[in-house]
């Protein structure tokens, strides 16, 4: 037997009777009786391994790190996993016996020195800004005697408005009325507003205190340092290659069939009504892999029975058992009858062809 409740060959002949009866064409057909059986046993499987992996690395972290609720081992490689330690869903933490210890970290106190300010709690800060109003371009229309006399500021000014866009000034540098823009007075620069032309501004990353937390011991000032052990699981899923494909004409509706299914764990026998076909099929599947540690084999199976009339016949009749126990049977164009379809539609396409050549000479 390869699959449990297979169906008999007069289960089949009866279901493909009853569907002949329901889809008859009125003209008298071969009995059920006279059809051809053959048997498809179809067998899927999948093979789940949960492979092992180990591995040891020196860890840093942060200040004080409690360690103690942490497995500890000698040799990771000879660690043997308790009953409650199965790393499938995360990975297990251990810890090296003797190697946690605390250090200082070399920043001395948590602190670094701010690398946009260097310490020095400000940034530079260009004191004038191109004017917003003339891009310090039309500063100012006299600009060959601009500057130089007395009373010059020191300094651009701040930011003017310009009320109208046509609008000009007196020149703060050459005294030539009407003839400076607005904005600057003729400077072509203004007061930077951030740094009120002073040449910097305070530093914000570091708060103008110079210093910024320490990236490495967050602030801490100390590391604690271990060898950590790792110890995971891997799920790792391979398909079977079917001994017997799925019948193409057929394979969407067997999703659907009433599969026998076993799910077998590592250790487990194959079932004992499994054919030597089917269990030739399996056995280089279920060769242990590397650092394989557990594995879950499951086995689909299904018997399909192929009916194909006497004779030549244009149809052909698949039956297998659904899911609710009764036989289902699908029926289909024969490879003969596709044959002849094929060719009476290459005659047609032939005809039309030669009508369209003889009209158009």
């Amino acid at each position: 037997m390869v699959a449990p409740d297979d169906p008999s060959d007069d289960e089949v002949r009866a279901a493909l009777a009853a569907s002949l009866t329901r889809g008859g064409s009125g003209r008298p057909g071969p009995p059920a009786a006279d059809f051809l059986l053959t048997r498809l046993h179809l067998l899927e499987g999948t093979v789940t391994r949960r492979v092992e992996r180990r591995a040891e690395e020196t860890r840093h972290r942060p200040g004080t790190v409690d360690l103690a609720e942490r497995p500890v081992y000698d040799v990771l490689g000879d660690y043997e996993l308790g009953p409650h330690e199965t790393p499938l869903d995360q990975p297990l933490d251990l810890v090296k016996r003797g190697t946690p210890h605390l250090r200082s970290c070399d920043c001395g106190n948590g602190r670094r020195r701010c690398a946009d300010c260097d310490g020095t709690k400000y940034r530079p800060c260009e004191p004038a800004q191109v004017c917003a109003v003339c891009q310090g371009v039309t500063a100012c229309t006299h600009h060959l005697k601009h500057g130089g006399l007395p009373g010059t500021p020191p300094r651009p000014p701040s930011q003017g408005r310009a009320h109208r866009p046509d609008e000009r000034v007196t020149c703060e540098g050459c005294h030539t009325p009407d003839s400076a823009c607005p904005g600057c007075r003729g400077w072509g620069k203004t007061t930077c507003q951030e740094c009120r032309a002073s040449g910097r501004i305070p530093c914000e990353p570091c708060g103008r205190t110079g210093t910024v937390e320490c990236t490495t011991c967050k602030g801490h000032g100390s590391l604690t340092s271990w060898t950590a052990g790792r110890i995971e699981w891997t799920s790792r899923t391979e398909n079977v290659p079917p001994p017997v494909p799925r019948p193409r004409r057929v394979a969407s509706e067997l999703g659907s069939g009433g599969w026998h299914t076993n799910r077998l764990d590592a250790g487990d026998p194959l079932p004992d009504d499994l054919s030597p076909d089917h269990r030739a099929a399996l056995e280089p599947h279920l060769r242990r892999a590397k650092a394989e540690k557990d594995r879950q084999v499951v086995l689909r199976r299904l018997t399909v029975v192929k009916a194909t009339p006497p004779g030549s016949g244009n149809l052909e009749f698949y039956v297998f058992r659904s899911t609710d126990g009764r036989l289902s049977v699908l029926r289909r164009l024969s490879e003969e009858a596709r044959w002849k379809a094929s060719l009476a539609v290459a005659a047609v396409v032939a005809l039309v062809v030669l009508v369209l050549i003889l009209a158009s000479s």
